[in-house]
C-alpha cells in the first residue's frame, strides 16, 4: 500500500504544516533538520489503492542520510471525538499496513481531553499554541511542551458546559444508570428540558465522554472521565452551602449518633470519606461530611460546636435534590450514592481527592455492584430529581 499527499484544502493544510515544521526547527537541536517530504511512502502491496495523507514531515539527525518520516494529519479543528475517530479509522489502517511510520496530528489547538486520547493511543501531536508531544524510537526523540489550556479562537457559540445543578443532575443519571437511553427518557426521569439535555449530550459526545448513535441515543459513558469533567466545575464545599463544626467526641461518635435521631430530625446522608471507605479504603477517615436538609437544626441535635478552624464535621445544604437519589441505608445510617460520594471526595480537601481516585477505580471495576442496569428500573414521570 502506498501513501500519497492529499490535494484537498491545500492552503490551510500547508499553513498548518509549515507552522509545524517551523516549530520543530526552532525547538530541535540546531544540527537536526525538519522538512516536508515529497517522496511516496513505501508499499505493502501494489494491488491496494494509495492511502491519502496530508503530507510527510521528515526529522533527520546530524550526519545521517535519512531520518524518520511522520505521516501528518492536518486539521483546522480537532475535537476529542476526532481523536477517537482517527485511531479507529485512518490511524488504525496505517498502523496495520505500515507500522514503521509514526503519525503526527497538526491543528491550531488541542483540548486536554484530545491530548489525553492521542497520548493513550501513542499518536504524536503538535498544535499551534505549543501543546506538543512527539515520541519516536529511531532516531530517539521525545518532545513535550505545554501550550494554551483554552482555545484562543473559540467558536461563536460555545459548547454547553457541565456546570450547575441541572448539569449535576444529568451527570448523575449518566453515571448511575447504564445506557442505552435517549433524550426523551432522560427528560422524563430528570425533569430537565429536552433542548438543554440535547445540547449538553452533544457537547459530551464531542469530548468523547459519551457515545451516541446517529439518532442521538446514548450507548456508552466514560464513567471516570465524566466524573472528572463534572468536578472541574463542581466543588463539594463551594457548590453546596457548607457549615463547619467540631464534634468534641470525634466524628465517629457523631456517625454512631445518627442511628438514634428521632424521625422528626432533618434529612441526612453521609458522603465524603466516611462513605467512600466502605468501598475503597485509603486510610481511616477523620472528617465527617453530611448532607442535611436543615443544618442548624441537625447541628443542635448532634451537639456540634461551630468552628472556623480545626473542624471535623461539615454539614451541607444540597446543591440539588439529586443528592438524595440512590442513597443506601446501612445499620441505620443513610449514605449518599456512590457517584455523589466520588464527586464529593474528588473535590474535597486533605486525603479526600485520593479517596475519590480510589473510589473511581473501584467504580470502574465493580459496576454491577452500584450501577443500575437499565433506565427502565427507574419510575416514570418527571420529578425534581431522578
Amino acid at each position: 500500500m502506498s501513501f500519497t499527499m492529499s490535494a484537498n484544502s491545500l492552503p490551510e493544510e500547508k499553513y498548518l504544516i509549515d507552522q509545524a515544521i517551523s516549530w520543530l526547527q526552532t525547538n530541535l537541536p540546531e544540527t537536526w533538520k525538519a522538512e516536508a517530504a515529497s517522496q511516496t511512502v513505501g508499499s505493502l502491496g501494489q494491488s491496494r489503492p494509495p492511502k491519502v495523507v496530508d503530507t510527510l514531515i521528515t526529522i533527520t539527525p546530524p550526519q545521517q542520510n535519512g531520518g524518520v518520516n511522520l505521516l501528518v494529519e492536518a486539521k483546522s479543528t480537532f475535537a476529542p471525538r476526532d481523536a477517537e475517530r482517527l485511531f479507529s479509522g485512518m490511524a488504525q489502517q496505517l498502523r496495520i499496513l505500515s507500522s514503521n511510520y509514526p503519525i503526527l496530528v497538526v491543528t491550531p489547538w488541542l483540548s486536554e481531553r484530545a491530548q489525553e486520547i492521542l497520548t493513550k493511543e501513542d499518536i504524536n501531536y503538535l498544535d499551534l499554541t505549543g501543546n506538543v508531544r512527539i515520541a519516536l524510537n529511531y532516531p530517539p526523540v521525545f518532545i513535550t511542551h505545554r501550550g494554551a489550556s483554552r482555545n484562543p479562537t473559540p467558536s461563536p457559540r460555545a459548547p454547553a458546559r457541565l456546570k450547575g445543578p441541572k448539569a449535576g443532575r444529568l451527570a448523575r443519571l449518566l453515571i448511575d444508570v447504564a445506557p442505552p437511553y435517549g433524550v426523551s427518557q432522560i427528560a422524563e426521569i430528570t425533569g430537565l428540558a429536552r433542548g438543554y439535555i440535547s445540547r449538553l449530550l452533544t457537547s459530551l459526545d464531542d469530548d468523547a465522554l459519551i457515545e451516541r448513535t446517529r439518532r442521538g441515543q446514548v450507548i456508552s459513558v466514560d464513567i471516570s472521565q465524566l466524573l472528572r469533567r463534572w468536578t472541574q466545575t463542581y466543588d463539594v464545599f463551594k457548590s453546596n452551602e457548607t457549615s463547619s463544626f467540631v464534634a468534641p467526641q470525634g466524628p465517629e461518635e457523631v456517625l454512631a449518633r445518627l442511628t438514634s435521631l428521632p424521625s422528626s430530625s432533618p434529612r441526612v446522608a453521609v458522603t465524603g470519606s466516611f462513605s467512600a471507605v466502605r468501598f475503597a479504603p485509603v486510610a481511616a477517615p477523620s472528617f465527617l461530611v453530611l448532607y442535611c436538609s436543615e443544618p442548624s437544626t441537625l447541628a443542635k441535635e448532634l451537639r456540634l460546636l461551630p468552628a472556623d478552624r480545626g473542624s471535623n464535621v461539615a454539614l451541607l445544604r444540597p446543591f440539588d435534590e439529586v443528592v438524595w437519589e440512590r442513597t443506601t441505608d446501612e445499620s441505620g445510617v443513610k449514605y449518599a450514592a456512590v457517584a455523589q460520594t466520588a464527586a464529593d471526595c474528588l473535590t474535597g480537601n486533605g486525603r479526600m481527592p485520593a479517596e475519590g481516585d480510589a473510589l473511581t477505580t473501584w467504580m470502574e471495576d465493580n459496576q454491577s455492584q452500584w450501577r443500575l442496569p437499565s433506565i427502565s428500573v427507574l419510575p416514570g414521570k418527571a420529578r425534581t430529581a431522578y
